[in-house]
């Protein structure tokens, strides 16, 4: 085995780990929808954003991204689509973001220790945070909730409704629907 072997088997892992990243993006995009169909308090974060907000979790430097469109009281999930964020938050890289998106480090830390970084109002990079902690209490089972998310939210409703909401892409933020 050569002194570059380490570094090559790394540079191997780095698309199965952008696979992973993007795969668990999905689901976090998914899952802020689904928790304004069955979460009042997003309902209530939500309904503080101005209209046309639009929010991107990126990593940088060519991994995936998410964003979702806050307009006329309906969150969208907007996928993978390249948009000018109002806010942005990235990643430095996808090895920083892994342990924050499986549930090893809570988004708070990460931001801490400058793992990533936030582009745009700070007051709505805070309320997508509280955003993210509820939609984690969802999506993660209580065992890594309760590791990773301080003082962690408690859920209004099961984990299977909450599972079950996210096949819907966009959801209205003054109702369930």
């Amino acid at each position: 085995m050569t002194a570059n072997a380490p570094r090559r088997i790394r540079e191997r892992a780095k698309p199965i780990r952008k696979i992973l990243a993007g795969t668990v993006l999905f689901f976090l995009g998914r899952g802020l929808v689904a928790a304004v169909r069955v979460d009042s308090r997003v309902r209530d974060e939500l309904r503080t954003w101005p209209t046309g907000t639009i929010v991107t979790i990126a990593i940088a430097p060519d991994g995936p991204q998410i964003s979702w469109e806050y307009r006329a009281g309906r969150l969208a999930y907007l996928g993978r689509r390249i948009v000018k964020p109002t806010i942005a938050v990235t990643y430095k890289s996808v090895d920083v973001a892994l342990p924050v998106l499986i549930g090893r480090q809570g988004i708070l830390s990460a931001f801490a220790e400058h793992r990533s970084t936030l582009l745009g109002d700070i007051g709505l990079g805070m309320s997508l945070v509280r955003c993210l902690h509820i939609v984690e209490s969802y999506l993660f089972p209580d065992v890594i909730g309760r590791n990773v998310l301080p003082g962690a939210p408690s859920r209004q409703v099961s984990h299977v409704r909450a599972y079950a909401a996210l096949v819907f892409p966009a959801a209205n933020v003054e109702g369930t629907s």
